[in-house]
């Protein structure tokens, strides 16, 4: 369509290949955060805790490419900076958000406990992807208009004997992504965890850990231009650990 618009365009946009790197930004970084927290413990039985996660700046320096003619930069497209493959210095500012969560352990019988958390996290400070050159040009942008986000969940612990204790779970977790701003690269969804597990100890100092979870993420829709797409995404995850007090 936007070659229709502008018949300079059709020549060289017409000698572009399907499977062309539009973007690509390589390169390596350190981010620095830190987390505190604190438990209060009414009794044996009863126990409570917040904790809070900083917020990691990452300056992303590396080397950008594109495989896009370098041709079509003087049309002034909403698109990435064209390199023709060559390489060029690039750098990004990625703010990962930070994220409170109060939670609670109730042992309500000899034998049964429940637990139970609600995260936060400030996903609004992620607002967009945008990477420039050494001498301040943008080279891609991408807009992301993230929201904050809450994670809620419920479970409960059930010691069989001084063996065995068995647990499960649910938890609800609420996408970051607004539904107008959900794209084909950040597909995210509302997820729902079911989950369970049990602990095997062997004596007072070693035991073992095994738990299984799965998670089904809404199945969405994804406005692209002038196309539509679904996405749902559904996953098992397993885990085992051995723990030794010493």
């Amino acid at each position: 369509m936007v070659a229709a618009q502008n018949p300079a365009l059709a020549p060289v946009a017409g000698q572009i290949p399907s499977d062309t790197k539009i973007a690509h930004l390589n390169g390596n970084q350190w981010g620095f955060g830190w987390n505190a927290g604190i438990l209060y413990e009414l009794d044996k039985n009863n126990r409570y805790a917040l904790t809070y996660r900083s917020e990691v700046k990452i300056d992303f320096k590396g080397n950008y490419s594109s495989d896009l003619p370098i041709a079509i930069n003087r049309f002034n497209l909403p698109i990435p900076t064209a390199t023709g493959g060559a390489t060029q210095s690039g750098y990004l500012t990625l703010n990962l958000p930070e994220m409170w969560e109060v939670s609670g352990y109730n042992r309500v019988a000899p034998q049964w406990a429940i637990h139970y958390s609600l995260a936060y996290t400030s996903w609004s400070q992620f607002q967009e992807l945008k990477a420039k050159s050494t001498a301040g040009d943008t080279l891609f942008e991408k807009h992301e208009g993230f929201k904050d986000a809450y994670r809620i969940a419920l479970g409960t612990t059930y010691y069989y004997d001084d063996n065995w204790t068995f647990r499960t779970g649910i938890a609800f977790d609420d996408s970051p992504v607004p539904a107008q701003n959900r794209s084909i690269s950040i597909p995210d969804q509302d997820r729902f965890w079911l989950s369970a597990g049990t602990t095997y100890a062997f004596n007072k100092d070693a035991s073992v850990d095994v738990g299984v979870s799965y998670m089904h993420g809404q199945s969405v829709k994804i406005n692209e231009g002038p196309y539509q797409f679904e996405s749902e995404g559904k996953a098992w995850l397993f885990g085992t650990n051995f723990n030794y007090a010493f």
